[in-house]
Formats: C-alpha cells, sequence, structure tokens
C-alpha cells in the first residue's frame, strides 16, 4: 500500500475526526475474513499504525454444510495468517469457536457479541465493518418483522461503544478498495442462498424493484434514511437505573412516570442494553400491558428472558 492516503481513507479518517476517535488508540476490531472487515483491518492498520489493535475473529463452530465449514476454517486462517504477517506488537489476534450448531443468525450474532464483549477492557473502542448497504437492509428486513419505531433506527457510527466508519461507504466502495490495494478475502457461500431473508433482499426482490421502477431501491433506501434522521433527532432518552451499581436493573419508579410512548422507547432501549435487537411494537406493547398493573411482585417470561419485578426496579435474567 502506498502511504499516501486515498480519498477513501481520507473519508474514514474524518469520521474518526469527528467522533473525536483520531487520537484514541485501543481498538477492538471485529474481523471476520470476509470483504468488509478485510477492508477495515487494512485501512485501521494504515490510518492508526502505532495503536493497539485485537483483531477478534469469531468462528461460528460447525454446520451441515461442507461449503460453510470450509468457508469458516479458511477465514479464520486467513486473518490468523494476516496477523502473523503484521508480525507486530501492537496487532494481536484473537480468536474462539463455537463448540455446539448454531442454528439461526440471531445465535451467531449473540455469541459473536458474547466473544467479543469478553476481550474488551475500559478505554477500547469495538469497531465493526457495517456498511451503508447493511444499514439498509437492516432497516427493511426489521419493517417485514413488525419493528417499533425504537427498533427502526439504523446503526449508529458511534454510539460510545460501538464505531462503524464504514456506514456512509457503500459494498461497491469497499470493492474498489479491496481491488486496488490487492487485498485479498474469503466469500461465505450463505451469502448466495436465497432462503436466507436478508439475501433474496438483495438478490431478488430490490433488483426486480429496479426492473419494475427505475432507481426505485435507491429511492427506497433515500426515504428511509430520512425516516431514520427524523426519528434520531428526538429528545434523548437516558434510562434511569434502580442505582448506579444496577445497570441491569431499571428503576420502577421512573419507568412509572413516563408517558406511553416514553415506557415503549424506555423499553426499547433497556432491551437494546442487553442485546436483544429483534423485537416488535407488539412486543413491547405485551411488556408495557404487563407492567402496567399495580401488584408489587411479579415475573414473567418474554423474549427468551425473564422479566423480574419488585416494587423498585424491572430486572431481566
Amino acid at each position: 500500500m502506498s502511504d499516501v492516503w486515498t480519498s477513501f481513507e481520507h473519508k474514514i479518517w474524518q469520521q474518526l475526526k469527528e467522533h473525536n476517535l483520531d487520537s484514541h488508540d485501543q481498538f477492538i476490531l471485529a474481523v471476520s475474513g470476509g470483504l468488509d472487515s478485510r477492508v477495515l483491518l487494512e485501512v485501521f492498520l494504515k490510518l492508526k499504525p502505532q495503536a493497539q489493535f485485537k483483531v477478534a475473529h469469531y468462528h461460528h463452530g460447525p454446520s451441515d454444510d461442507l461449503a460453510l465449514v470450509g468457508y469458516r476454517s479458511d477465514a479464520q486462517t486467513m486473518v490468523k495468517s494476516r496477523v502473523a504477517e503484521i508480525n507486530k506488537k501492537n496487532v494481536i489476534f484473537f480468536s474462539e469457536k463455537s463448540e455446539s450448531y448454531l442454528s439461526s443468525e440471531a445465535k451467531m450474532r449473540a455469541s459473536r457479541w458474547d466473544f467479543i464483549q469478553s476481550l474488551k477492557k475500559t478505554n477500547e473502542v469495538i469497531v465493526t465493518a457495517h456498511h451503508l448497504d447493511d444499514s439498509f437492509e437492516t432497516m427493511l428486513l426489521k419493517m417485514i418483522r413488525g419493528a417499533s419505531v425504537e427498533g427502526l433506527l439504523a446503526f449508529k457510527v458511534w454510539n460510545q461503544e460501538i464505531f462503524r466508519p464504514f456506514l456512509e461507504c457503500t459494498k461497491s466502495d469497499l470493492i474498489k478498495y479491496a481491488q486496488a490495494n490487492k487485498i485479498k478475502w474469503v466469500s461465505d457461500p450463505s451469502n448466495n442462498e436465497d432462503h436466507y431473508l436478508r439475501n433474496w433482499l438483495r438478490e431478488t426482490w430490490l433488483m426486480d424493484l429496479d426492473q419494475k421502477v427505475g432507481q426505485g431501491s435507491k429511492n427506497l433506501a433515500k426515504s428511509l434514511f430520512k425516516i431514520n434522521s427524523a426519528l434520531s433527532e428526538r429528545p434523548i432518552l437516558e434510562l434511569v437505573y434502580a442505582s448506579p451499581s444496577q445497570l441491569s436493573c431499571l428503576s420502577r419508579g421512573w419507568y412509572v412516570s413516563l408517558s406511553k410512548s416514553d415506557q415503549l422507547r424506555s423499553l426499547a432501549l433497556f432491551l437494546k442494553k442487553h442485546q436483544i435487537f429483534e423485537f416488535t411494537t407488539g412486543q413491547l406493547e405485551e411488556i408495557r400491558k404487563r407492567l402496567d398493573k399495580n401488584q408489587k411482585d411479579l415475573t414473567f417470561e418474554l423474549l427468551g428472558k425473564k422479566w423480574v419485578i419488585n416494587a423498585s426496579q424491572i430486572m431481566l435474567q
């Protein structure tokens, strides 16, 4: 790679500066071995050569699909080999493999996130390679599944925990950068299987839309991002916990004092704090309805979690 920064690299540097991360020197890079994350690794090595990097790779474990098994092994080997090739003390490879079969994208995401969180120390910033196309597809999926208003909010570039510097870049931007810099990556064979809803949206539905309506997908994306922007400009709702030492327990007194719409917002934020991102308006309404009772103590199960409520707190187990 040339020492001179390209326009793409300048764009990522501006994201670092805009979010006051340009002088930060401790990062956890989520690197799967695919195109997006391989570009992420190389860009950060160039922009922040003296920073401390934990290169985190999660192997999703066994599969009935032999092609998928091969991909996962090849991806892990590629990332590990690249870190060895870099051969710097400030770039360290971390990997974990699931010993059990992960049957859904949600379970894969949860396991991957648990691994990354286990690596995180104070002052370390988690960096992922989510890009503009990811954000658009995610919003469409959430709408199809009946997401709440809070659930519709797309990824943020920086949410004080995760930095997503590619959110204003398209997939084609990343492909051009990788090709220009001879970056190698491994392609996930499951991306070609249209029984996955995301793949069907990308490869079939959106393409059919563009054939029916010229630039239909582009216009739809613009509309969704405008909606997202309007939602993001609402007053920030800060969660209030039962006590400073109990960040997993929401204050029931504070929750009860909120309007109905803010109660739904607070529940959505509380779920996200517990790494639960797949929920609908109906599920939020059901939780709110159960909490809207005068009884002092109650418990119930929803969204795969046990809710334990007493006079002072709302807790998830």
